[in-house]
């Protein structure tokens, strides 16, 4: 057989890998899984995904997530891991190492080149400013007119990833991105009251660079998190997974098949504020490294005990409330109806707790 599916020998068999996707299927879905049944018909989704991908790859299966978003069938999944002996090699993937590539012509983000994360959004009005850290995709610009009626008259300053603007790569922990953050921040403000807010994984990085800030003895007057997540994937994954996993994502929710489907996903994200609407569909794939390399940050960052006030503002279906009382017990935590981050923000609530806040 060209090309074994398997780290074990002898190479596994099309109908056993059919069947162990079944079984794993089934196990995972609770429900009866035929071989030409699509899995997300059944109620598959990405995070089942991984965990399906993960049990095969006990089994010693070499499957990617990606396979399984464009091989939705246990057929053909078996199929396309299995090939015919007679079959013709497949074409070799562009995207394949596209991780290893962005990494080797990045910029450092210590380069002195490098573009600076932190933009003023409104750099007019009076008082301490407004800090906002940008979502998981890197951008914080869509925040600015939503920040008009929310600010209180203050300054509101953002952080946004510095790889949208050249070709830099970002860290890989919360804890070197919310430094390199606080580096710029002092730059504005030397010194406290500060007022702080996140949104999706960049509530993660202000969490972080209060705690920083409190332990060099300055006062974090707000720390409002819109929409934190916490750990949901495999902490085993490395960077190329969660690439395919993204990946995965665009390919089941936007269509994205291969680089002639950009324009459009590029154009339904930028609808969804995924990101901002000055992307290029022909950086769609390199931005999507520098995503998950944001997602690899937030799965592996471990919160520390937090004792200063803070809010956290949850999606109407997310369920946060013991996760983060256990990490800030002060902690106000409100949930929201909305089930996306630019929802939350333009919820009324919201905008009442922080200007409440920054008043």
């Amino acid at each position: 057989m060209s090309g074994s599916v398997t780290d074990t020998s002898p190479a596994v068999s099309r109908d056993e890998v059919e069947k162990l996707f079944i079984d794993i299927w089934q196990n995972i879905l609770d429900v009866e899984v035929g071989p030409d049944d699509n899995v997300f018909d059944l109620g598959g989704y990405s995070l089942l995904v991984v965990e399906a991908v993960a049990q095969a790859r006990k089994a010693g299966v070499r499957v990617k997530v990606l396979d399984v978003f464009e091989h939705p069938t246990p057929a053909d999944l078996a199929g396309f891991l299995t090939p015919a002996d007679d079959a013709p090699a497949a074409d070799p993937v562009a995207l394949g190492d596209l991780v290893a590539r962005t990494w080797r012509t990045s910029a450092t983000p210590w380069d002195a080149t490098a573009p600076p994360a932190l933009v003023p959004l409104l750099p007019d009005g009076q008082g301490e400013p407004l800090f906002c850290v940008h979502v998981g995709t890197g951008h914080v610009r869509f925040f600015t007119p939503i920040a008009e009626t929310l600010r209180a008259g203050r300054p509101v300053y953002g952080f946004e990833m510095p790889g949208i603007k050249a070709a830099v790569r970002p860290f890989l922990t919360i804890a070197e991105t919310a430094e390199q953050y606080l580096r710029e921040l002092r730059t504005v403000q030397p010194e406290g009251p500060y007022h702080l807010t996140g949104f999706c994984s960049g509530a993660l990085i202000a969490y972080e660079m209060a705690q920083r800030l409190r332990a060099a003895g300055e006062d974090v007057h707000t720390l409002v998190l819109a929409g934190p997540p916490v750990p949901e994937l495999d902490p085993g994954l490395g960077l190329n997974d969660l690439f395919q996993y993204l990946l995965g994502t665009l390919h089941s929710r936007f269509g994205l098949g291969g680089p002639g489907d950009a324009p459009e996903v590029v154009r339904k994200l930028t609808d969804l504020t995924w990101f901002e609407e000055e992307l290029k569909p022909e950086d769609l794939y390199r931005r999507t490294v520098l995503w998950a390399a944001i997602l690899f940050a937030q799965e592996h960052y471990d919160p520390r005990p937090y004792d200063g006030p803070i809010t956290v503002c949850m999606y109407g279906n997310q369920d946060v409330t013991a996760y983060w009382r256990a990490r800030a017990p002060q902690a106000d935590v409100i949930r929201l109806e909305a089930v996306t981050t630019l929802g939350l923000l333009q919820e009324q609530r919201f905008g009442d707790v922080l200007r409440g806040l920054l008043a």
